[in-house]
Formats: structure tokens, sequence, C-alpha cells
């Protein structure tokens, strides 16, 4: 009896490990079977794809509406990105600049950046940038003030002549792909780093720059938020210096770039300077019917 007990002892092990053995054959037969690259499977693998998202809000590439929620066309692009990939989306904004947006992805503790990222040649060091999937061309804001007291001094007929002098100073947001762009462009002028584009307006309109240097979309919803600026201010599109945006993977995984490029080409994702200020419309307009909502209660 003994014997018997003990031979369906072993007898029941037996089959136990051979059903585990069979459970994860099958297990490794329906991975190989997708046959994922090392790249895609490891983020399958994971359950999410873990994206890096500036922590200032920056509309309509990411905000956080009244409602409390993200929104944005960043956050769209990761969400349709994670979707696709069949996975959840988890957003991290723990970088407080643009560079350290890039670092992140670089460092591999996140898989993709997403943040309205220009290109500079000393990011793509570090990481992997997608294709464009946003397009629109570089800008300046000048004090109308300033510019004439330089007038009065020297020949500033042309855009080229206006920078050419260290008396044009020239702000520039600190540790974002602006600086670089700025020092190629005005190697005569004097660059200035300044905390955040809300201090450099300031600065502007204090007549403490002559211009402040960014991008069409951010200096046209500057603009638009404020009409009366226009007075204080002229508007500068340099039409031949196009700013392209676009992601950053980390270096180490090409198949998931080729992959998202492929996502960008076959979805046809390209946002214009018309298309990306019509969003920020959009968006401005459901902060103020809040507003009277609220106002009104």
């Amino acid at each position: 009896m003994r014997a018997f007990l003990s031979y369906s002892k072993t007898f029941s092990l037996l089959f136990q490990i051979l059903y585990t053995w069979v459970a994860l054959a099958n297990s490794d037969s329906s991975l190989t079977e997708k046959n994922y690259s090392k790249d895609i499977q490891d983020i399958v693998t994971n359950g999410k794809l873990v994206v890096a998202i500036l922590k200032t809000d920056n509309p309509p590439f990411f905000m956080t509406t009244p409602e409390g929620k993200l929104d944005g066309i960043d956050i769209e692009l990761s969400e349709r990105i994670a979707k696709e990939l069949g996975v959840t989306l988890e957003i991290n904004r723990t970088a407080q600049t643009y560079d350290e947006v890039v670092n992140l992805v670089a460092s591999g503790e996140v898989d993709l950046g997403v943040s309205k990222l220009s290109y500079t040649d000393e990011r793509a060091k570090k990481v992997l940038y997608t294709k464009p999937y946003a397009v629109f061309r570089k800008a300046m804001l000048v004090n109308r003030l300033v510019y004439a007291g330089i007038k009065r001094h020297r020949n500033a007929e042309t855009l080229k002549d206006l920078f050419s002098n260290l008396d044009a100073k020239i702000g520039v947001v600190k540790k974002s792909s602006y600086i670089d762009f700025a020092k190629n462009l005005f190697p005569n002028a004097s660059i200035n780093e300044i905390e955040t584009w809300e201090h450099g307006l300031k600065l502007l309109q204090e007549g403490k720059l002559l211009a402040l240097f960014r991008d069409e979309i951010e200096t046209q919803k500057f603009l638009f938020s404020r009409p009366d600026a226009n007075l204080k201010l002229l508007s500068l599109i340099i039409k031949s210096q196009e700013d392209s945006i676009r992601m950053v993977v980390p270096r180490n995984r090409l198949h998931f770039l080729l992959w998202i490029n492929g996502f960008l080409e076959t979805n046809q994702i390209k946002y214009d300077s018309h298309m990306l200020l019509e969003k920020n419309e959009k968006y401005l307009h459901k902060l103020k019917e809040l507003k009277r909502t609220i106002d009104y209660r």
C-alpha cells in the first residue's frame, strides 16, 4: 500500500511538471508565432508604453484640461501608438526642460519622448529621431522701440543687418533647441538664455531685449491672446527656416524607430502651423466657456 501511495505521488509530481512544461512551451510558441523584434516585444511584455512629456503645459501639444485630464496633439499621438501596440499608456512628466526629456529617453527610463522636440545635432548623439510629425517655421517677436533705436545708430534695414551686432540682444529659452538655432543664425548677436518663455516676454516688453526667438506657433499664440501687444511688438516669421518636430527613442531601439516612422507615414500624421493654431484656438475657446460656466455659478 505504501509503495502504491509513493508511486501515486511520484506520478502526480511528474504530471505537474509535464503540464507546466507544455504550458510554457505553448506560451513561447505564441510569442514566436508573432515574431516581434526585441524592441517591440519588450514593450508588449511590459504591458505599457512609457512616454516622457515635459512637466510644463504647452498647448496645443500637451496640457492639462480644466477637468484635470491630459490632452493635446502629443498626448493623442502617444495614445494612438500605445493602442496600436496593444498596451496601456504611462506618462512621465518629471522633466523640467526639453533636454531632460531627451535624457530620460537616452537613459532608457522611458520608451519614447514626445514633447514638441526639435532636432539638434547634440541631442542626436544621445537618441534616435523619428520622422517629423509637425513642421512650422522659426520666428521672432521684436520690440519696435528698441529696433527704432538701433536703426538711428547704424544700418539695420535687413534682418541680417539688424542682428549683426552685439547690441542686438536676443532672448532664447535655456536648454532648448533654439539656443543652437540662434547661435547658428545670428553668430554676431548677443544671445541671452532666459528661464522661461513667459519671463522672456516680460523682458521683451520692458525693452530689455531686442527680440525673442522661438517658433511661429508660440509667437502667434501670444499675439492672439494679447492683441494689444501688437502696438509694442513686431512679429517676424523666418520663411527660410523650418522647425521640424519629432519624437525620440533610445539609440538601441532601431526597429522601434522604423516602426514609428511607418506608423506616421501610414496614418499620414503631419501637422502644419494652421492646423496647430486651429487646435490651440479650440482649446482657448474651451477654457473661456468653462470660465463663463464658473462665473455663472
